[in-house]
This record gives C-alpha cells, sequence and structure tokens, in this order.
C-alpha cells in the first residue's frame, strides 16, 4: 500500500517522493492507515490542505483503497478486509522476525545490569535493574544480535577489607558461610561497623588488611575467592526465580588489576585501572595535582561536574572501574552498544564516564546508553538499605507464594498440592513481575500488594486466563495452519483488529529497543489480549459451521496463544497451560 501511494504521488506530481510515513489514525476503528500531506506541501510549495483534497480522487482508485478521508492535512484510509487477511496468512507462513537493522544482523550488544553487592541481600529494588535489564537482552536476542550480559559485581573497598578482617580474628565459621552466605556475611558486616564505633581504631586494621589482599597475600585471595564465590552462588539461586539469569559475574576488583583469581572464563584484563589513569592524564584530558590526586574537568559546554579519577592515596573509585570495564569490553567483543541498567542516581556518574570515554576514544564506534530506572517506594514508608526499611526480595517473593495459595484455595477447594504449589509459583511471582515490568523505568512507583493481585484490567492474571482460554480453544479442536488457497476473508472488525495487532510485533520490539523500553512490549501484550478477549466474546469459532472459515479462526487463536506466549517469554515471564 505505501508503494502504490508512493508511485501515485510520484505520478502525479512529477517527484522522487522516496519514503512516505504511514501512521494509525487517530480513529483506529474507522480506518487502518494515514498520512500527513506536510511532507508533500514542502516539495510542491503548496498548502497542505490543498493536496490531500487534490489527492483524494486518485487514492480512491486504488483497488484495495475503500474509503478516503480527510482531515485537514491527514489522510485517513479505509482498507479492504481482505488485505489484512493475506497479510495474516503470509505472517504465518514465514518467521514471525528478521534482521531489523539489515547490517545489524548479529552484532554484538553488551548489557552491564544487576550490580549487586557481595555482602548485601537483594530487595524489592532488585525488582528494578536485573528484570529491565533481562527483559531487553530476551529482546536484542529475538531481534538477531549477540547480546553479552554481565551482573558488574561490587566486591571491592572498605566493606570488603571489613568483611576480611572480621571474619578472620572475630567470627570465622564456614558453615555458616556454606548454608546461608549474605545473610553470614550481612551479620559480619553489622557486628564489625558496631564493633569499630566502639574501637575506631580498627580501622587502621582494615587498610593493614586491604594492603595484604593487594600484595597478594594466600590467605586473604583465598578468602576472597571463598566470598565471592558463595556470594554469586546465592546470588543465582535467587535471581533464577526471576529468571534473570547473567552471563558472566565481573566483579569490580578485576579491574584493579591484581590479578586475582578469575572464577569465570573470560578474557584477561590488559589495562587496569592504573592504566587508564595514565592513559588520561598522557592524553590531557586528566590533571594530576601535586598531592597526588587526578581530577578531570569537563569543558563548559558539556555542563558537566569535574570528578575525581583517583585519590591521593592512589586509590581509585567507581569512576576509574568503570572506564577501565569501558575498554576491556571495547577491545574484546567490539559492541555496537554497551547499555547501563542502574537507577537515576548515577545518571552524573555515567555523564562523566560517557564523555570522558568519547574524549579518550575508547568509543569510537560503540554507543554508550544509561537505561536509568526510577525507584520503587512502600505504600506507608521509604525504604533504606543503612536503617533495614527494607523488603528482602525473597520475601517478598514467598510472601506472594503464601497469598497465591490463599486465593487459589478460595476458588478451587479440589486442586492438589502439587499444582497448588506450581500455580501459586508461576501466577503471584509473575505478577509481581509483570506489575514492575508494566511500568515506564523513568517513574517513580509504589509497591501495593493490591494492585498486582487484581484479576482485573492490566495484570498479569487477567492477560494468564486470556492466554489459557486461547489453550482450551485449541485442545477441542484439530486445524491445518498450512493454509494454501484460501477463499474465505475474515471480515469482522473483531478478527481485523486482531490481525492487525499481530501484525504489529516486530514493530513493537524494535521499538522497545531504541530507548530500551521494555513496558512499550507489555503494553503491547496487554492491548493485544483485550483484542482477543473481544474476539472471543462477539465471535462464533467451535461453532462455526463454514470448515474453511473455522479453520481460519483457529489458526488466529493459535498465533495468539504463539505470539502472547513469546511476549511473556522475552519478558522472562512463564505461561501456564490451565489455570
Amino acid at each position: 500500500m505505501k508503494q502504490k501511494i508512493i508511485d501515485l504521488i510520484n505520478k502525479k506530481y512529477s517527484i522522487n517522493l522516496e519514503d512516505l510515513k504511514l501512521t494509525n489514525p487517530p480513529k483506529k476503528q474507522m480506518w487502518d492507515l494515514a498520512f500527513n500531506c506536510g511532507i508533500l506541501a514542502r516539495e510542491l510549495r503548496k498548502n497542505p490542505v490543498l493536496i490531500a483534497e487534490d489527492l483524494k480522487s486518485d487514492l480512491e482508485k486504488i483497488e484495495e483503497i475503500l474509503e478516503v478521508n480527510l482531515d485537514w492535512a491527514f489522510v485517513n484510509l479505509k482498507i479492504d478486509n481482505s488485505i489484512f487477511t493475506k497479510q495474516f496468512l503470509d505472517f504465518i507462513k514465514k518467521p514471525h522476525l528478521t534482521s531489523p537493522q539489515g547490517e545489524g544482523f548479529w552484532k554484538t550488544i553488551i548489557v552491564d545490569y544487576i550490580s549487586a553487592n557481595i555482602w548485601k541481600p537483594l530487595h524489592i529494588g532488585h525488582m528494578c535493574t536485573p528484570n529491565l535489564g533481562q527483559a531487553m537482552i530476551n529482546i536484542y536476542r529475538k531481534l538477531g544480535y549477540n547480546v553479552i550480559w554481565d551482573n558488574h559485581l561490587w566486591d571491592w573497598g572498605i566493606i570488603f577489607w571489613k568483611l576480611i578482617f572480621a571474619y578472620k580474628y572475630f567470627w570465622e565459621n564456614i558453615e555458616e558461610l556454606e548454608k546461608n552466605p549474605i545473610e553470614y556475611l550481612l551479620k559480619l558486616y553489622v557486628d564489625i561497623t558496631t564493633e569499630t564505633e566502639k574501637n575506631p581504631e580498627l580501622d587502621e586494621e582494615f587498610r593493614k588488611t586491604f594492603k595484604k589482599l593487594a600484595s597478594g597475600d594466600n590467605e586473604s585471595i583465598e578468602l576472597w575467592k571463598l566470598f565471592t564465590s558463595y556470594s554469586v552462588k546465592d546470588l543465582k539461586k535467587q535471581l533464577k526465580r526471576l529468571n534473570v539469569k547473567p552471563d558472566y559475574n565481573i566483579w569490580e576488583s578485576f579491574f584493579e588489576g591484581l590479578y586475582l583469581p578469575k572464577l569465570e572464563d573470560i578474557p584477561d584484563l590488559e589495562c587496569d585501572m592504573k592504566c587508564i589513569v595514565a592513559e588520561l592524564i598522557e592524553k590531557g584530558i586528566a590533571t594530576k595535582n601535586e598531592d597526588n590526586s587526578v581530577w578531570v574537568v569537563f569543558d563548559d559546554k558539556t555542563k558537566i561536574s569535574s570528578c575525581i579519577l583517583q585519590k591521593r592515596d592512589w586509590t581509585h573509585g567507581y569512576l576509574a572501574s568503570d572506564l577501565a570495564a569501558v575498554k576491556y569490553r571495547t577491545k574484546n567483543w567490539f559492541p555496537e552498544k554497551i547499555i547501563y541498567f542502574t537507577d537515576n542516581r548515577q545518571n552524573l556518574h555515567f555523564k562523566q564516564v560517557f564523555e570522558i570515554s568519547k574524549n579518550a576514544w575508547f568509543v569510537s564506534e560503540t554507543e554508550l546508553f544509561h537505561a536509568d530506572n526510577w525507584f520503587i517506594s512502600l505504600k506507608d514508608w521509604a525504604m533504606s538499605t543503612r536503617k533495614w526499611r527494607i523488603i528482602k526480595l525473597d520475601k517478598l517473593l514467598d510472601e506472594a507464594e503464601d497469598r497465591a495459595k490463599k486465593i487459589i484455595l478460595e476458588k478451587r477447594d479440589d486442586i492438589e498440592w502439587k499444582e497448588l504449589e506450581e500455580l501459586s509459583r508461576i501466577i503471584w511471582i509473575w505478577a509481581i513481575k509483570y506489575w514492575y515490568l508494566k511500568k515506564n523505568r523513568t517513574s517513580n512507583i509504589v509497591f501495593d500488594w493490591d494492585e498486582f493481585m487484581s484479576f482485573e484490567g492490566n495484570s498479569w492474571p487477567y492477560i494468564q486466563y486470556a492466554y489459557v482460554r486461547s489453550r482450551r480453544i485449541l485442545e477441542k479442536a484439530s486445524f491445518d495452519s498450512n493454509i494454501k488457497n484460501n477463499i474465505e476473508i475474515l471480515d469482522n472488525s473483531e478478527e481485523i483488529e486482531l490481525i492487525k495487532k499481530l501484525l504489529e510485533y516486530k514493530n513493537i520490539l524494535i521499538e522497545s529497543t531504541k530507548n530500551n523500553f521494555p513496558h512499550i512490549l507489555t503494553g503491547y501484550s496487554y492491548e493485544l489480549t483485550k483484542l482477543f478477549n473481544s474476539f472471543y466474546n462477539n465471535i462464533e469459532v467451535l461453532k462455526e459451521k463454514n470448515e474453511v472459515l473455522k479453520n481460519l479462526r483457529l489458526v488466529l487463536v493459535s498465533e495468539f496463544s504463539k505470539i502472547l506466549k513469546e511476549s511473556f517469554e522475552l519478558l522472562g515471564i512463564e505461561m501456564p497451560e490451565k489455570m
């Protein structure tokens, strides 16, 4: 249709219009396609309203166009339903997706997400970056990209030195560490912090502990391996409940260049933080002061505040670590893009990282993108990790399952225990995950049990129930998806609207990647579900007497279930076959 309209315009006005943007009209139920004559007004130097009026009669001569409506400079088109039926049949005969960018197919994208601490338990705030990052990882992979995803693990700094000191001199207990690593390390940290308040001289012992580790002390290195390996194991166990599976767990200390043992199969580090600092000084991007501190001062035009790269004691912070990570990733994996999923408190930090990387030519052909998220707050009070006013993630998911069991038992008193366990896990853990992913990541969110445990509106149970409905229809009848010469046309508005929404699938995935917004896919899934429910309530499927039409409608139901299930697989959410 697009090409036919372009050919008509080129012939009528003797211009070489190469592209025309067709959009959804404001009233989707009345019209199928729309375009703005503004682009022609610039070419023809003519009022766009007059151009629209001039085009109307010619457009009406195109066989597939049933009706043309003008709304100022906008042209709305009603298309013959046979076109949508044909498009649908083409859709089911080939894979749903091909490369979105031609030459971009199989290019590499790196996703930096999760950013968990070795000693700190995951909490409700970790519904954010792990789920956002994993959803986008899955979408990029579906679109054909080679994706490398990394949990940038925080295992360095004074906190870690405190843990080593506390474990060696106060509370060494390997059994407790093996049993529950995060809880045990957290207790170590809290206890040693309390002890330090009583005995400030312990700070000097922490520095000595760090010096031992940095100097390659075998005992200190073994404790680092112990804490890190057990913590990563526990972290993977928790994230698995959310279908979040990091490809790598590359710890911050790796970029210090201390050559601690590699716990995973990753490329060697060639340029550590000291190397980064020296390179930036040599290139005139950073300046070393008399007290040995190193600063970066940005051009006034950037409106980015200056930052410290190296402290007076020659130690480095997050800035040097992230710059070393940028150079490491670009050198080893040659990514088209590196995406960072962190909260918005790090906006300034990543502006500094990106600007320095660009000026130092670390990323001459790599796009750096900060996909920042805002915060989850509790209904009655704000969370604070330091004050331990948090909901731990494992406790949150446990409570979701318990609440789910009560609701399911109210509706099904004949359910067996094994099925109850499985349904409560699937329905309500995924309900929480969907509740979060349907939100725009740039919005603050208030955690509300009642909202995500609802069966109504834009909720996971509502969508889940529609999927189960579609599976029940397909279980009751056989159908042939290999339709060769169909003579029937799907002509009801409910059928056509459902087809049109299914045909949007690929573009929705591409749209989600433009600014890394998985809520675009969740919004699509909800709209798709609403259209299916309208179809289900108004169109006969199993009772249809025309066997060709019945088969075609069953194929439509099948495609709905496939696309909905696949959409949620990309979001990291499982679909049950029954409820």
